[in-house]
């Protein structure tokens, strides 16, 4: 257990996991398969461990979870780019300034290897460019000709998997498939929704209100007869 917490605190390493953690989470959010979910939390928590054994600049921190936060939007906004390039910058800056000073005196400075940096950080934007292209063309694709009907009749009642924002993904008749409403509008996760129809392979849902549409009593002919009758 002492040489695992040792290897956690080293500073590269939980670097690393931060990176990892964030990697992971991005592409659960653009393509669900629970694992890149699992592994990407798992990653993010011994990274957390790791980070209460070192003197961690907690400034730097938030800008580097800042820089990940914009690169995961990119994936999910079509904001042509900037949003991607503002994240890098944010993720190189948080990560130059990570590390404080070591607080006892003629101790090794703790900081990131300017090598490690440049290799996480380019990898990290490369990931984030193919996770986009793969969530925009996703977006655009178009259903194939010739093709009668839809996968999914609608009406067909689901569930939220990735919030959307609008951009995300539902459970539909046991299938994912990335969605959106008509109007946009944003949807957290696990909110249930009805299939109203698809633009190309992008699912149209709209959240399905948990109280129903309120119940319509048959009328009598009879009795709206007689009501009618009476001065």
């Amino acid at each position: 257990m002492t040489d695992l917490m040792t290897i956690l605190a080293n500073p590269v390493v939980a670097f690393l996991l931060l990176m990892i953690g964030g990697l992971g989470l991005a592409v659960e959010l653009v393509h669900p398969n629970l694992l890149s979910g699992i592994l990407g939390t798992v990653a993010l928590i011994l990274s957390f461990i790791g980070f209460l054994g070192l003197p961690v600049n907690w400034v730097g921190f938030a800008v580097l979870a800042f820089g990940l936060v914009l690169l995961v939007l990119e994936t999910q906004v079509t904001s042509h780019g900037l949003l991607g390039l503002v994240g890098i910058v944010a993720v190189a800056v948080g990560a130059l300034s990570l590390y404080t000073a070591p607080v006892l005196a003629g101790a090794e400075p703790v900081h990131v290897s300017p090598l490690v940096l440049v290799v996480a950080v380019g990898g990290l934007a490369l990931a984030m460019v193919g996770l986009s292209v793969v969530a925009a063309r996703t977006r655009a694709m178009k259903a194939p000709r010739g093709q009668l009907g839809t996968p999914v009749p609608a009406g067909t009642e689901g569930v939220v998997r990735a919030p959307l924002g609008p951009i995300g993904s539902v459970q539909l008749a046991g299938e994912t498939w990335s969605a959106r409403t008509p109007d946009e509008r944003v949807l957290p996760r696990a909110t249930p929704v009805r299939l109203v129809g698809f633009d190309g392979l992008v699912a149209i849902v709209e959240p399905i209100d948990p109280a129903g549409p309120p119940a319509i009593t048959p009328i009598d002919p009879s009795a709206a007869s007689a009501a009618a009758d009476r001065p």
